[in-house]
């Protein structure tokens, strides 16, 4: 690039998108050339940069030439039968097994009375280790779907969590190493197809800003992509037309809650309350009863209660759900947060349905969900029928 120009960075990431890729600034600032956005920009280049002027004084100057790099392609997202075949690669090659902390931790898989350990896998620590698994699952894949090798140069940055570094090697997640285990947790599609993956990180406390769950995503490497949050179809019988749908939160609470309640429900998993709805509306409309079993924290914070309370709001309005179907909340002691546990430790359960739910909340919880004026609150004849 012009030594006239720099480019953005994490440290200091362009002015008009906010990303810390592809754009550029001159070096006092005063022009960012944004290669996303083009609306209200004070010029357009020839190749589609968007120029903002931060200074409208530079409006009467002779203007810098546009950066001569357009901004890189995107990779396009691998088909799912490949994705499939990478993420089964890398459980294969690294196992759940590998890690006893994984298997008989306080919070491992056994705790959870998941015992169908070869679904999961142990991502390596060290990165030295998941750089070399990336090497191996490339040439597999290189082997097992050469028509998409043949169109796609750079084949395995369509699956989220692997990228190419500078020298156009193959990479896993991220350059760090850690000291504790990492689990990983298969998303799976309505097929019973991997379309995505979770870590889990198994360290015994985490930092006050830490997160214990994020998606095997690396959407800011080179080539890299976000996976998006996908729906999870825990045990799922898609012949069984009419069987009720119970919807969770995350992948291993779906895994435990499937090992009580498989034979009456389908169950599934989004990664939060506030994920997945469209996908949740679509899984929907076959089922005569949706059971939602989302942890317990939607009693006092008001933010989780506004997200259910709009998720059902959802599935009356677009699902097609009718006076024949049902919507309940499956609830428990709110003193246990998760179905998991609740199950794990026996509780007893309580189907109750919106309008129940909604009258057992905090009064700001409840104040929250009112401003939303959703149609199963508001509508006198839902409200005084037996859904």
């Amino acid at each position: 690039m012009n030594s006239n120009y720099k480019r953005v960075s994490r440290h200091r990431t362009c002015l008009i998108c906010g990303k810390p890729d592809w754009c550029s600034y001159t070096p006092g600032g005063k022009i960012s050339f944004c290669a996303r956005i083009i609306n209200n920009a004070d010029r357009v280049s020839r190749t589609g940069w968007g120029v903002f002027y931060h200074e409208k004084s530079l409006f009467e100057e002779t203007y810098l030439p546009f950066p001569s790099k357009p901004p890189p392609r995107k990779a396009e997202l691998a088909p799912i039968e490949m994705r499939d075949f990478a993420y089964r690669k890398l459980i294969e090659l690294a196992p759940a097994t590998n890690s006893k902390e994984i298997i008989d931790g306080p919070k491992g898989l056994r705790s959870r009375k998941i015992l169908n350990f070869d679904e999961y896998g142990s991502l390596p620590k060290k990165s030295s280790e998941r750089h070399d698994l990336a090497k191996i699952i490339r040439a597999s894949i290189n082997r097992e779907f050469p028509d998409y090798v043949r169109k796609f140069k750079f084949n395995i940055s369509g699956i989220p969590g692997f990228w190419i570094d500078a020298i156009g090697k193959a990479r896993i997640w991220t350059e760090k190493d850690y000291f504790y285990p990492l689990l990983l947790i298969p998303y799976q599609n309505a097929e019973g197809l991997i379309q995505a993956c979770q870590i889990r990180f198994m360290c015994r406390r985490l930092a006050n800003t830490g997160v214990r769950y994020v998606w095997l995503s690396t959407p800011n490497k080179n080539g890299g992509l976000s996976c998006g949050s996908p729906l999870h179809f825990t045990s799922y019988d898609a012949f069984a037309n009419g069987k009720p749908i119970l919807i969770t939160e995350g992948a291993l609470k779906a895994a435990t809650a499937a090992q009580f309640l498989s034979k009456e429900y389908n169950v599934m998993a989004n990664a939060g309350i506030s994920c997945s709805h469209n996908e949740i509306i679509n899984a929907a409309q076959s089922a005569r009863t949706i059971l939602i079993a989302f942890d317990t924290d939607y009693y006092e914070n008001r933010y989780v209660a506004r997200s259910l309370a709009r998720l059902i709001n959802l599935i009356f309005t677009e699902a097609n759900i009718g006076l024949q179907n049902s919507v309940e909340i499956l609830t428990w002691n709110s003193r246990i947060k998760g179905i998991d546990d609740a199950l794990l430790q026996d509780a007893t359960f309580t189907h109750q349905t919106p309008l129940e739910w909604f009258k057992s909340l905090s009064n700001g919880c409840q104040k929250e969900v009112s401003q939303m004026r959703p149609n199963w609150l508001v509508d006198s004849e839902f409200r005084n029928s037996k859904i």
